[in-house]
């Protein structure tokens, strides 16, 4: 699990247009994702590892605060391994990213997803993520869909926005 201030990239940011050409979709408004080339850390303050959901509040308290509604806490976790305590308050799940091993978003920063997984992008959240189902889906899909490529190998994270600390 890691907490993470971001930014979010949306209409009207420099080089909005340039990244609805690349990634073929045009129907974007916004994009929340762990992938840091298309959410950019506030400040450089990277991310941090938590080990259970009681060191999050912690965590957050060494990162930047968010300065503007623009930006936001961040938490990702790993959906196969990991899941959001019950009593987890002030987390608002955003919806799920795919990423290889080097954190790059395999579903917003690999190019247009064509061929069967050309379905997903059709059901893409407000945020430009995925459902759980959809997310699971795609993961088995994307060795078949891009052979021989690093970024079919992917962790599905779920994303959850945490509520400012008081």
């Amino acid at each position: 699990m890691w907490v993470s201030t971001r930014g979010t990239f949306r209409e009207g940011d420099a080089g909005w247009p340039k990244y609805l050409a690349f990634i073929g979709l045009p129907q974007l408004k916004e994009v929340r994702t762990l992938d840091a080339m298309l959410n950019e850390y506030v400040e450089d303050c990277g991310s941090r590892e938590v080990h259970s959901f009681s060191e999050v509040r912690d965590a957050l308290r060494a990162l930047p605060r968010p300065s503007s509604e623009r930006e936001y806490h961040l938490l990702f976790l790993d959906a196969d391994a990991e899941a959001l305590p019950p009593d987890a308050s002030g987390c608002r799940l955003l919806g799920y990213d795919l990423s290889d091993s080097t954190y790059t978003s395999s579903l917003l920063n690999c190019g247009p997803w064509t061929g069967h997984l050309a379905q997903f992008t059709q059901r893409l959240n407000r945020y430009a993520l995925l459902t759980l189902a959809d997310a699971i889906l795609a993961k088995s899909l994307l060795p078949g869909e891009w052979p021989r490529d690093p970024h079919a190998e992917v962790t599905v994270w779920a994303l959850y926005e945490v509520a400012p600390l008081q």
